[in-house]
């Protein structure tokens, strides 16, 4: 009897029976992580277009986030998004919403302990940073209780 899961393994197999080899493999955590540091490289950029000290504080930790990433294996990812013009604090706000997408999506399925901790530091960092956006803007810094800022 065919089932589900034997066909989701079958596909499974074919797909990385057709897989080549890297010549420098990358772990899986390595990759994961790779979305994750390039939304926080992409953030030091934008934070670093928002004048006064918020700006260079954001900057700062946004560039700890990013050291911390790359210290953990984090695989150099897509370059990271573009801030659109406009209010520097618009787009950055923007960006780290995307920062904390790409978080929620990596700590569910980073599989080192360590990573998965850090990666729930930055989406943490994330969520304050955006409530510190969101009160400069003059809007509720707690809109949803997702912490990505989508609604239910």
């Amino acid at each position: 009897m065919i089932t589900r899961r034997g066909l989701v393994a079958a596909g499974a197999g074919v797909l990385l029976a057709g897989c080549g080899a890297d010549d420098e493999p990358v772990a899986p955590d390595a990759r994961l992580l790779a979305p994750v540091l390039a939304a926080e490289a992409a953030l030091v950029e934008a934070y670093e277009r928002v004048p006064g000290r918020l700006g260079r504080a954001l900057a700062a930790r946004a560039s700890a986030h990013a050291e911390r990433l790359r210290a953990a294996g984090a695989a150099p990812g897509p370059a990271g998004a573009a801030t659109a013009g406009g209010d520097p604090l618009e787009a950055a706000l923007a960006l780290q919403r995307r920062s904390m997408a790409a978080c929620v999506a990596a700590v569910g399925v980073v599989s080192e302990p360590a990573r998965r901790a850090l990666v729930a530091d930055v989406l943490t960092g994330g969520a304050e940073h955006a409530a510190i956006l969101l009160t400069r803007l003059g809007r509720d810094p707690l809109p949803t209780a997702f912490p990505d800022g989508r609604e239910a």
